[in-house]
């Protein structure tokens, strides 16, 4: 572990306050250095490392869990934002939880649904419970995803491109896939170390910290 002397914020911190500070020339030590200014690659770039990395599996796969592997290498709430260590500690957790119960969720209706022939024979409450599910599930997605890309932007000063002004929003909304996808490689060494689908961070543990 490495000892660092930082300046704190105006106005002082609270215990589990998280705050960025910058390393400095003189630190040696092991860490992953994500580009500044710019996205390492484009939005489509899912290829760059190999046509069945892991990074790739998990942004297709299981979306939220690699948006949830972003948040834990950026030390983000689960809702995408900063918080508490206790809360970054925490998000990928959460984000587990909240896709095994949706995935129960879903699954137990339509069980339900099976004892219908047809779809218009179905009771309101499994129409409606479907829909309501589906509809809340795919809210959150889009919002910690879009705040994600957002947080990344701000730390990285990566400026708009696009749809000046909503371009995280269109991006989470029209390919959420892609938008994990480029946030692990943004985050991420691949090229050094080896991908990794069922992690809190993506990386083998040991892996240097992203700064």
């Amino acid at each position: 572990e490495h000892v660092i002397t930082c300046e704190v914020p105006e106005g002082g911190v609270t215990e589990g306050q998280l705050f960025l500070a910058p390393l400095p020339i003189t630190f040696d030590g092991a860490r992953l250095r994500a580009p500044v200014g710019q996205w390492k690659d484009n939005l489509f770039s899912f290829f760059n490392d190999g046509f069945c990395h892991a990074a790739l599996c998990c942004a297709l796969w299981c979306t939220p869990l690699a948006m949830g592997q972003v948040i834990t290498r950026m030390n983000l709430s689960w809702l995408g934002e900063p918080g508490t260590w206790t809360q970054a500690q925490r998000a990928f957790k959460v984000i587990c939880v909240l896709v095994g119960c949706y995935l129960v969720y879903s699954s137990a209706l339509n069980i339900a649904s099976m004892a219908y022939e047809e779809d218009e024979e179905q009771p309101l409450w499994i129409v409606w419970g479907k829909f309501i599910g589906t509809f809340m599930f795919t809210v959150y997605n889009i919002y910690s995803m879009c705040r994600t890309r957002e947080t990344m932007r701000a730390r990285y000063q990566i400026p708009e491109n696009h749809c000046i002004g909503c371009e995280d929003l269109c991006c989470s909304v029209w390919c959420s896939c892609c938008v994990a996808a480029q946030m692990l490689r943004h985050t991420g060494e691949y090229e050094t170390y080896p991908g990794v689908c069922l992690s809190d961070v993506g990386h083998p543990e040991g892996t240097p910290k992203c700064v």
